[in-house]
């Protein structure tokens, strides 16, 4: 067995930049056609074409996710020009700069943006799910991979919304893996760290130094490292995978911070402290 997915359809979510594009590129180079969807049609149809060009069969189509009538003509769409969706990566959500800094804490959270917030990262990943599970059940079987995030199951300071809007989809991975597993459709969700996507950029440096010390590896992560985990749990390698959330984290939650800080860490390795 690898992690081949050919003869496979693929719809990823918020394709067109970060984890979205590279899981998009990382699934077909895998061998899988990919639909590339995006809110930026343009963006969409630039990842498309880079895959095209490298031989792979790709289409690029315009997807608000929060939108049932648009996730019924995607999927038509997709279904009729490169077959049946059988693998899904619920990737979209929201990371704009005023997106997180409109989040903020229980007290102060206007509700619209909690709204916005549900509506594109839970509401998405429930309607896509709804909408390519009969496809894929139809075609003896699939497998659905959502971005949640360690968010969704460790709490912070602000940013409400998002942190619930992650949770939700971690138990919406058990719903649909206990609901559908006997069909022959697996579910899990990938949980990312920090991710050097364009949107961290928005965050001052001494923020990321921050951020970077409270990882356990050396620097943070990428969009081909979520990528790679996209691909390996739509593989026929994780035929007995689901349900799951895989923490793809550098380690972010295998320790406490506060008391492992990074200086502490660099000097037991000097000393050739072992534990």
């Amino acid at each position: 067995m690898e992690t081949r997915l050919d003869g496979r359809v693929a719809l990823v979510t918020g394709a067109g930049s970060g984890i979205g594009a590279a899981s998009a590129v990382a699934l077909a180079e895998a061998g899988a056609a990919v639909a590339v969807t995006d809110i930026d049609l343009a963006a969409a149809e630039k990842v498309a074409t880079g895959i095209t060009e490298r031989g792979r069969p790709a289409l690029a189509l315009r997807l608000d996710v929060a939108s049932e009538p648009q996730w019924l003509a995607v999927v038509a769409a997709a279904t009729d020009q490169l077959g049946p969706i059988t693998v899904l990566h619920s990737n979209a959500a929201l990371t704009s700069r005023a997106d997180y800094a409109a989040d903020l804490g229980v007290i102060d959270l206007e509700l619209a943006v909690f709204d916005r917030v549900i509506a594109v990262n839970l509401r998405g990943g429930v309607l896509g799910c709804k909408h390519v599970l009969p496809g894929m059940i139809a075609a003896g079987g699939g497998s659905i991979v959502l971005t949640s995030s360690v968010k969704g199951s460790s709490g912070s300071a602000h940013r409400t919304a998002y942190s619930v809007s992650k949770g939700g989809l971690d138990a919406l991975t058990r719903v649909v893996a206990t609901g559908y597993g006997k069909a022959g459709v697996r579910c899990n969700a990938i949980a990312p760290g920090i991710v050097a996507t364009e949107a961290i950029g928005s965050v001052p440096a001494a923020q990321r130094a921050e951020l970077a010390d409270a990882h356990l590896t050396p620097a943070l992560g990428t969009p081909a490292d979520i990528a790679n985990a996209v691909v390996f749990l739509a593989s026929d390698l994780a035929a007995f995978i689901t349900g799951q959330v895989l923490r793809v984290d550098g380690g972010l939650t295998a320790h406490t911070p506060a008391l492992s800080p990074p200086g502490t860490r660099a000097a037991a390795s000097t000393r050739g402290d072992r534990e």
